[in-house]
């Protein structure tokens, strides 16, 4: 037993320094956050924020001037951009441009090849939207970015897995484990904690950190939060979608009771798939206009 705390002390420790070393996110991205989920903000302080980041306004309007957005007019600022999609669509495209670096890096140790974990994610996170909107939560940049984020810890944790996976795979198979459990029994660590310590360093809200660490509802009490509980349905979504995709593929657990309070109608859960489906076919235009 000794020997094992020693192991999970010591990973502790390089988890630590490997959080240190990822790419810090842009400082205007929490500006960005803060004047979205303002109901009372004005639009053009929103605008304003963006406008006077030069690379952040000239990647948004090279977005949306691509071929895959579609517009009938070339766009030349912020402010037309935010008039022909809407303020929503705007905030998203800038918050995926943002956060997207450190996920588009192969993950080996969950089984994902380079852009795999940026590409579901952006995924997942348009599905927590519009789950989120049909059931009128508040707060949809925060959701947005949480689905986005929820499994930022992988980043850091996969080269751990990688040396572990055996166990790891032992446990999900031999005793029932969902891959986060076995992740936590023989790491001393899983994927969502360590998305909590990056979360926090990267001074996102309580709420933010509490909904990228309990996407997997495995504390009972995260499945009292509508919001939280949004991030782990768009991730069952995309799982039953993507079951090819990782070594954690459809290695979590069901909460039926959850599926069954939002979606009384089976159908919508079907729907939800073919959504997702779209949605990768969009993101897929993202990626050729980079």
């Amino acid at each position: 037993m000794e020997n094992k705390d020693n192991e999970s002390m010591d990973n502790l420790k390089k988890v630590l320094k490997k959080v240190e070393r990822l790419e810090p996110i842009p400082s205007v991205i929490h500006k960005v956050l803060d004047l979205a989920d303002d109901p009372d903000a004005p639009l053009k302080d929103l605008m304003d924020v963006v406008e006077r980041d030069p690379a952040i306004t000239a990647n948004l309007l090279k977005t949306v001037n691509s071929a895959h957005v579609g517009l009938p007019v070339k766009v030349d600022s912020v402010q037309q951009a935010v008039a022909m999609l809407g303020l929503q669509r705007v905030v998203e495209m800038v918050l995926s441009q943002n956060l997207s670096g450190n996920l588009k890096r192969a993950q080996k140790g969950y089984g994902l090849a380079k852009g795999d974990l940026w590409r579901q994610s952006l995924a997942v996170a348009m599905v927590a939207r519009t789950l989120a909107d049909e059931h009128d939560l508040m707060s949809l940049p925060a959701i947005y970015t949480a689905a986005l984020l929820k499994d930022i810890g992988k980043v850091v944790l996969h080269e751990f897995v990688a040396d572990q996976l055996t166990s790891i795979q032992e446990l999900v198979k031999g005793k029932g484990m969902s891959f986060v459990e076995a992740e936590m029994e023989v790491l001393g660590m899983d994927h969502t904690t360590v998305g909590g310590m990056i979360a926090k360093q990267w001074h996102f809200s309580p709420h933010m950190t509490y909904m990228i660490e309990n996407h997997h509802l495995t504390t009972p009490a995260a499945r009292n939060d509508p919001a939280t509980v949004t991030l782990y349905l768009a991730d069952m979504i995309a799982m039953m979608v993507d079951t090819g995709i990782g070594v954690d593929r459809l290695a979590y657990h069901v909460y039926q009771e959850v599926f069954e309070l939002f979606f009384p109608d089976k159908q919508r859960i079907k729907s939800l798939m073919i959504t997702y489906k779209s949605f990768q076919r969009q993101i897929n235009g993202f990626v050729e206009a980079e």
